[in-house]
Formats: C-alpha cells, structure tokens, sequence
C-alpha cells in the first residue's frame, strides 16, 4: 500500500494569542493541559473544559507561568503554548493525536480541524467513500460528510460531529494503516434495498467496495446508483453464487463488507 506518514508531532501553535474571549478546541487543550499538570504542579487551579477563556483561564494560565518564570500576563502566545506543551508531553504523555478537550463540529476552526482533516484525507487514499477536502482549519460540508462516512464505516453513530470516540478512532485508524495493518470496516447495512436510482453515503459505499474488490477504479464514487453501478453488482453477484438482479440487498450486502475486507 501507499505510504502514510505518521502524524505524531505536538500540537501546532494556533498561529494567534489565546486570552480572554478566545474560544475553540486550542483553548480546551490548554484547559485540560492544565488540569494534568496538576499532579506535577498541585498549586495550580482546576479548570472546565469548556474551550471558552475567561478570567479563570488567565488566572491559571497565570499561575503556570509563574511556575515556568514566564512573563506573566494570562495570555497564552506562542511561548507560553511551547512551554505548557512541552512540560504536558513530558509529564503526561501527548501530541497533536491528542484529544483536544472538546468536540470538533461545523463552525469549527484551527489547527485540530487542520490536524483531522490531514488524517482523513490519508484514510480516504484506502476507503474511498471518504471524500477527501481541503486542508483549510475549516469544519465545513466537507469535512461533516468526510466525518458521517468515517463514522458509518468504524461503528459509530453518524452524526458528522468529532467528539472525543470518533477523534480516537480516527487515530487508531489511521495508525493501523500507517503500519500497513488496516483496520476492517463494519458499515451497516442501510435497511433498504439499493437499486438503480439509489443515492446518498450507502450508495458510496457499495461503489468504494466494489473498485476495491475489483481491483481498479472503475466506478465512481459518487454516490449515484446507476446502470455502471447496476452492471458492476450483477458482475459481484454472479461471481458471488449470489441472485443476479443488480441490486444491492442484505444478502449481497452481507458478502460484499467482507470482500472488501480481504481486499486491506
């Protein structure tokens, strides 16, 4: 398979100054950063992890860089981020595979949506229902779709949104390819018979799954059912013992997720 690079590196500074009105997954990061180094600082404050920094954030924040004897503002620039990642790592044990603190949804931005959005473009080189997307630190369409497809083919519910389950699979994911181990896939089947006319993620699936069995991208995913696709499963049928009708029920569901788990 194609190579996949190991994204293990520290979380990326947010690029602006963290301090009172900021908000977002940088922020929860600092929080629960915070609340770990606890045990190595026990003067330190304890925090909610609420992604939204006010005065008990920068009061913190504060006290921390009392300890590191930083200038002490309650501000968190890139310094301040260097120092509490690096004593967080040291202590504890992260990187930028760690969950931030709070759950990516749209209207999400910065370096975790970045860091995510990386993530799934590789898996989608291998599960191909993934849309790939843009590289942006922006939680929009794309990246809902991209999440709901992730979900639907790892055993989570399928809400778009990247809370804390989610965000760990796509780690565990993305690390099994990375060490050329993927993980198999258990979409379920959508209770309701695939025909032509068909379309939405369930369609995507079947077309993903069928290139993969086959070998090369002859179909396009799509997500639209039509006379290609149509031939393709009656071809999967026939070569299957299956009943050749073209359609993608329970049956032929059932013997096409494992095909394509042999195909990893």
């Amino acid at each position: 398979m194609e190579n996949i690079q190991n994204a293990a590196v520290s979380p990326v500074y947010p690029g602006t100054v963290l301090k009172n009105g900021s908000s977002g997954s940088e922020v929860a990061r600092i929080q629960k950063y915070l609340n770990a180094l606890r045990t190595k600082y026990p003067t330190l404050s304890s925090l909610s992890v609420d992604g939204r920094y006010g005065s008990g954030t920068a009061s913190v924040v504060k006290q921390y860089q009392a300890i590191a004897k930083m200038k002490i503002d309650g501000a968190v620039g890139r310094d301040t981020w260097n120092a509490l990642i690096g004593d967080y790592n040291a202590t504890v044990g992260g990187s930028a595979d760690t969950y931030p603190g709070i759950a990516l949804r749209p209207g999400s931005d910065g370096e975790d949506v970045r860091h995510m959005q990386l993530l799934l473009n590789e898996i989608a080189r291998r599960y191909t229902a993934i849309n790939t997307q843009t590289v942006d630190g922006k939680y929009g369409g794309h990246m809902s779709d991209a999440v709901r497809r992730f979900q639907r083919q790892f055993g989570l519910s399928a809400d778009g949104i990247l809370g804390s389950n989610t965000w760990n699979r796509i780690i565990t994911v993305h690390a099994a390819l990375t060490s050329g181990n993927p993980t198999p896939v258990t979409t379920p089947y959508p209770r309701t018979v695939l025909s032509t006319g068909s379309s939405g993620d369930s369609v995507r699936f079947v077309q993903s799954y069928l290139n993969a069995v086959a070998g090369r991208a002859f179909l396009t995913v799509d997500g639209i059912y039509g006379q290609n696709v149509t031939r393709a499963v009656s071809s999967f049928q026939a070569a299957n013992s299956l009943k050749v009708d073209g359609k993608v029920g329970s049956s032929t569901w059932s013997v096409l997720i494992p095909a394509f788990n042999q195909t990893l």
